[in-house]
């Protein structure tokens, strides 16, 4: 769902965890088909009770790169973490590169 009532521009709303996965999901799918959705920047408004946080998404080159801005000034909670992390880990080849590098030590 694309909004633009409080900011400038448009962003995607993801309530809870499970908003957020579903929303960086669909950044991938569209991003791998769309080459140009995935050269623009597109921003989650991630909402968790009273908690508001602004997420940036650079979908122009794989892992996607991201910038957070809680909109009381807090850092990342640690659930919008792991959630970024397990999917920077399942989607965006993070498991992948982990393997190699340890294949390397060896």
């Amino acid at each position: 769902m694309t909004e633009s009532k409080d900011l400038a521009f448009d962003y995607d709303i993801a309530q809870g965890p499970n908003g957020l996965r579903e929303v960086l999901d669909s950044y991938f799918t569209k991003s791998q088909n769309d080459p140009t959705f995935a050269q623009v920047g597109h921003y989650i408004l991630y909402t968790l009770g009273e908690q508001r946080s602004l997420i940036r998404v650079d979908t122009s080159a794989i892992p996607f790169h991201f910038r957070y801005c809680d909109l009381l000034g807090r850092p990342a909670t640690r659930s919008v973490k792991e959630i970024i992390a397990r999917f920077l880990w399942d989607k965006c080849g993070e498991k992948e590169r982990y393997m190699k590098e340890l294949e390397a030590r060896e």
